[in-house]
């Protein structure tokens, strides 16, 4: 899977509120320096971590909030639990599959 981690534009363009998106950047380059220092491997997790906020930005501009965090982090759960869910209803699938042999 290919993440992204920033994209280096973070102009505002006469917007006096950026946009939940722009926040999103902003975080992750605020948190730059402890990325750095991630192996590798977890560079990535960490990107795909910031993906699952990315994914649901529409959902942050319906929450303005001064601080980006909170939203980001529900973002995130909320990605978790679907995976969840998914492993789960996988999970039961094959049980139910083994249980019928």
């Amino acid at each position: 899977m290919s993440t992204r981690f920033w994209d280096g534009d973070l102009t505002f363009m006469g917007r006096t509120i950026p946009t939940f998106r722009r926040m999103i950047e902003s975080f992750g380059m605020e948190w730059t320096d402890f990325r750095q220092g991630l192996r590798k491997q977890d560079q990535e997790m960490f990107d795909a971590l910031l993906n699952h906020a990315r994914r649901h930005s529409a959902a942050g501009h319906n929450f303005p909030h001064a601080l980006p965090f909170e939203p980001i982090v529900i973002s995130i759960l909320l990605e978790h639990e679907k995976q969840l869910r998914e492993l789960e209803k996988t999970k039961e699938q094959i049980e139910k599959r083994n249980g019928d042999e």
